[in-house]
């Protein structure tokens, strides 16, 4: 697939079938992934993966996010209205992208009477490194000094959540992490920005780990429980996200 301008000045890739495309084969499934600073959207047909889009949203989630959907589906020839089911990251991450993400994602479910696939970000950010064997850490950065995260174990091809998801400060999160085995796996941008630079011996994932991608989400949805898209709420592991949401309306 070609690449196309996307919204603004935020043009990052449009790509068609990828590593996880033998996954997603199914349900025709548009998947919303707007936790962290990055928009990405994914679309799957009957034959499996049909493209994606990611684009640095910033704090310009809502207007890039409708956008990129009509660009996807329009150069991947998928019609919204043959979509079965929405999948879409429901945090934790940023209030403004989850708020515009999950709101979006419920939106499509109902104008369109199919329902919605959550997927927690977190879970998105272990899936890929599900064969690598080892313990990974999965680390979103909250912003305002914290970091929220949950720990998982490779079991029988599946990354398995060994921890709830939490919201700690990275110091904290550094001394818990210690005592973990020294082949632990970090990644996402919180591991990025708090335990990439100097000395330590926390191994972080590649950058293009760092967000949740939409083509992976796409891939879990496909094993997750699908709801009615009312039912559907995003994951806001600090109430001051919620509070300055409402403040800022």
């Amino acid at each position: 697939m070609t690449p196309a301008a996307g919204p603004g000045d935020h043009r990052d890739r449009v790509t068609g079938r990828g590593p996880d495309q033998a996954e997603t084969a199914g349900p025709a499934t548009l998947a919303i992934a707007t936790a962290t600073g990055q928009v990405g959207v994914a679309v799957s047909g009957p034959g499996g993966l049909a493209g994606a889009v990611t684009l640095r949203a910033g704090r310009r989630h809502g207007e890039t996010l409708a956008p990129a959907i009509r660009q996807l589906t329009g150069l991947a020839g998928v019609e919204l209205r043959s979509v079965e089911r929405v999948a879409v990251d429901v945090g934790p991450g940023l209030f403004t992208g989850l708020r515009v993400g999950v709101a979006t994602a419920k939106a499509l479910g109902s104008a369109l009477d199919i329902p919605v696939v959550p997927v927690s970000s977190l879970d998105i950010l272990a899936h890929p490194h599900r064969g690598a064997g080892r313990p990974v850490a999965a680390v979103v950065d909250a912003r305002r000094g914290e970091v929220f995260w949950a720990l998982y174990e490779p079991v029988d091809g599946r990354m398995v959540a060994v921890t709830d998801a939490a919201t700690v400060a990275p110091d904290a999160l550094a001394e818990r992490l210690s005592g973990l085995p020294a082949d632990l796996l970090l990644t996402g941008d919180g591991a990025r920005r708090y335990f990439a630079a100097g000395p330590g011996r926390f191994h972080v994932a590649p950058e293009e780990f760092d967000h949740p991608s939409a083509s992976v989400l796409l891939a879990l949805s496909a094993e997750r429980t699908a709801l009615p898209a009312e039912k559907v709420t995003p994951t806001y592991l600090r109430g001051a996200d919620v509070r300055i949401g409402w403040e800022q309306r």
